[in-house]
C-alpha cells in the first residue's frame, strides 16, 4: 500500500507499506530527499494516529469582512462605471494574497493528520478529501505489522530454550500481537503449567503442577 502526498512549498511526502518494513521519504520542492527511513515491523507497535482541527472561525470573519470593506468602493466603481481601477486590482492582489496564506496555514497548521510508532512521528496535511485513504493506511499498517510478528514469532519450541521464548510471548501479547487465551496457550505449551503462579499449602509454597 502506498501514500503519497503533496505540499505547497513544503515538497513530497511518501509512505509505502513493504513485506517486512515501513519505509517513508520526505523530498523537498527540488526533488531532495530529506528524510528517508526504513522501519522493520519489529519496532512499529504501538500504533496511534489521530486527525487535529483547529480553525480560528473569528479570524477567518474577521478578515473576509475587512476585506468586503476594502471592496466596497473599487467594486461599486467597477459596476457603476464598467471600469476597472488600480484600486480594484490592488484589492485583488490583496485578496489572492489572503487566500494563498489561508489555504497553507489550513495544510500546515489548522487541519493536519498524524501517524506515530514507537520510533517515528509523520504529520501529514489534514485534506478532507484523503482522510478515508489515511485512515485505510494506518489500519493497513497494524493489520500487516501484527501478522508479520505473529508470523514470524509467535510459534514456539518445547525442546527449545523456554525462558527467551516466554518472554517473546509475553512481547507479542503486550502489544496485542496475541490475545491473553493464545498467550496462556503457548506458555503452557512450553512449561507444561496451566500458569506460573506459586500454590500454598498448610503454609508453604508449593510449584503450580504440570499437564501430562
Amino acid at each position: 500500500m502506498i501514500f503519497n502526498q503533496k505540499q505547497l512549498f513544503q515538497g513530497t511526502t511518501h509512505i509505502a507499506l513493504r513485506a517486512e518494513s515501513l519505509y517513508v521519504c520526505k523530498r523537498n520542492p527540488q526533488g531532495v530527499a530529506t528524510l528517508e527511513t526504513e522501519v522493520p515491523y519489529e519496532e512499529i507497535l504501538p500504533i496511534k494516529s489521530g486527525e487535529h482541527r483547529h480553525i480560528p472561525t473569528n479570524q477567518l470573519l474577521l478578515t473576509a469582512l475587512l476585506l468586503l470593506v476594502l471592496g466596497y468602493g473599487p467594486w461599486s466603481t467597477l459596476l457603476a462605471t464598467g471600469q476597472a481601477t488600480n484600486a480594484l486590482y490592488s484589492w485583488g492582489a490583496i485578496f489572492a494574497l489572503n487566500a494563498l496564506a489561508f489555504w497553507l496555514r489550513f495544510e500546515q497548521q489548522w487541519c493536519t493528520f498524524r501517524l506515530q510508532t514507537a520510533h517515528l512521528a509523520i504529520t501529514l496535511a489534514g485534506r478532507p478529501w484523503q482522510r478515508k485513504q489515511f485512515r485505510a493506511l494506518v489500519a493497513e499498517l497494524e493489520r500487516r505489522t501484527k501478522t508479520y510478528l505473529r508470523d514470524e514469532y509467535g510459534q514456539v519450541n518445547p525442546l527449545g530454550f523456554i525462558e527467551p521464548q516466554l518472554r517473546r510471548v509475553a512481547w507479542l501479547h503486550e502489544l496485542d500481537v496475541l490475545s491473553a487465551r493464545e498467550a496462556q496457550a503457548l506458555s503452557t505449551r512450553l512449561t507444561g503449567r496451566r500458569n506460573t503462579d506459586t500454590l500454598k499449602s498448610m503454609g508453604q509454597e508449593l510449584e503450580a503442577p504440570y499437564l501430562n
